[in-house]
């Protein structure tokens, strides 16, 4: 039993650098702006702090953005956004609903049994959209537009490709 549980540790350990350097090397989307009807807005981008929480059988583990709300804020129910991307880049970009607290805003990002788990966004927490190509932007990216297909509700957003790294704001 000695020898098995430190076997096993080695074992995750590999899995764990992997799943993190593969969120830390993804290239992310820039220049994002918000649109809401006539008034359009610069993002800023916001990096998350990272928050585990378990034992040794289930596991979290969590993005927090510091503040119970984002500074950019719409009455807009159907925002939509412009940013340039690497089409080379095989990840999605997500639009994607934060949990609320009194001094944060979080999304879980990986939950598991014995060690494992697998970074992603709850399914219930991702925005449908849509994604059309705008035009070609410099260094072989190209400019988008996106928009969710179905009105958001009151509450905290992020926009994202890396998930730790987010454009967030806010609809109220």
């Amino acid at each position: 039993m000695r020898i098995l549980v430190p076997a096993i540790l080695m074992l995750l350990f590999p899995a764990v650098l992997s799943a993190q350097s593969q969120v830390e090397a993804t290239v992310d989307i820039q220049a994002v702006l918000l649109i809401a009807g006539t008034q359009t807005v610069q993002m800023r981008e916001r990096v998350a702090s990272r928050k585990g929480r378990g034992g040794v059988a289930a596991s979290k583990q969590y993005f927090i953005f510091a503040g119970p709300k984002a500074a950019i804020r719409t009455k807009t129910l159907t925002p939509v956004f412009q940013f340039d991307a690497d089409p080379s880049v095989d990840d999605p970009v997500y639009l994607f609903r934060l949990d609320m607290r009194s001094d944060r805003r979080e999304i879980r990002v990986a939950k598991g049994y014995g060690g494992l788990a697998e970074l992603s966004i709850p399914k219930d927490h991702i925005i449908p959209t849509s994604l059309e190509e705008i035009g070609a932007e410099q260094n072989s990216t190209k400019r988008y537009r996106m928009k969710p297909t179905r009105p958001l509700r009151s509450g905290e957003y992020c926009l994202s490709r890396t998930i730790s790294v987010c454009f967030d704001f806010g609809v109220d």
